[in-house]
């Protein structure tokens, strides 16, 4: 879809644009596409700059690494100062924060069940100690990257007993893998992967349930959007000012979107 892209931004010619990607076309053999791209903005007429930023270093409570591009007609545009995590002044938004008083409209009924051959790391919530792509969320932290896949045994589940550090202790002290169905787990509805993409309660989803996982986790979080249009709107404004951390609001989730109905 870049090709189109490139077509619609040289046929509107707008004073600026956003692009959003996977971080993955930056490093490798992709890189080189990612040249070839940024070459053919340049070539229209834009000033054209670009970061992988992770949404949870503005306040979106998941880890969410993509790739922006940005091009201007005047001025070099300045990616807005992370707000949140190590370093910055806030810290992270989690998961918890997210999932609180969160009201779902039926649950995920997709199993947890222990793997066969479970792949250790140091943190009981990564790895692969399940089946299926979906980790244990640990709600003290930002979530995992929703997938756009999730819906069934890669959507991320919830630890309701707290048996995932027990189990993942059992594993490190060579210990036989289990089997079955992990006691307490229980998967994303999804109302609680929208919470955590930042969509507002009100959004409307289309389509059977795997759909709707999929426009969830194929989304770019509306916090993080919201955090660059900010910053664009600024550049426009003021395009030889550099954007400071203060001037660009925190993410609300109030505004961005109307009311979708069938």
């Amino acid at each position: 879809m870049i090709p189109a892209f490139i077509r619609i931004v040289d046929e509107v010619a707008p004073r600026a644009f956003l692009m959003e990607n996977v971080n993955g076309l930056t490093v490798g053999e992709r890189r080189t596409y990612l040249d070839a791209v940024l070459a053919s903005m340049r070539k229209l007429g834009y000033n054209v700059s670009w970061q992988v930023l992770n949404a949870a270093q503005y306040g979106v409570p998941q880890i969410r690494r993509r790739l922006i591009v940005v091009g201007v007609r005047d001025g070099e545009f300045e990616f807005p100062v992370p707000t949140h995590g190590p370093g910055a002044p806030q810290p992270y938004v989690t998961a918890g924060d997210a999932l609180a008083n969160i009201e779902s409209k039926a649950p995920n009924n997709a199993k947890v069940t222990y793997a066969i051959r479970p792949s250790l790391r140091p943190n009981p919530h990564h790895g692969q100690l399940f089946n299926g792509g979906g980790r244990p969320i640990d709600l003290e932290q930002p979530a995992p990257t929703i997938l756009a896949s999730a819906g069934g045994n890669k959507t991320h589940f919830l630890d309701t007993e707290g048996l995932v550090a027990t189990y993942h202790a059992h594993l490190q002290r060579g210990g036989a893998p289990q089997v079955g169905v992990l006691p307490g787990a229980r998967r994303l509805t999804l109302e609680e992967s929208a919470a955590i993409q930042t969509f507002p309660p009100h959004m409307h989803f289309s389509g059977p349930s795997s759909s709707q996982y999929r426009q969830i986790g194929n989304a770019v979080p509306p916090g993080l959007a919201e955090v660059l249009g900010h910053a664009l709107v600024a550049h426009l404004e003021a395009p030889t000012v550099k954007i400071k951390p203060s001037s660009i609001p925190a993410p609300t989730q109030l505004s961005l979107f109307p009311i979708f109905q069938d």
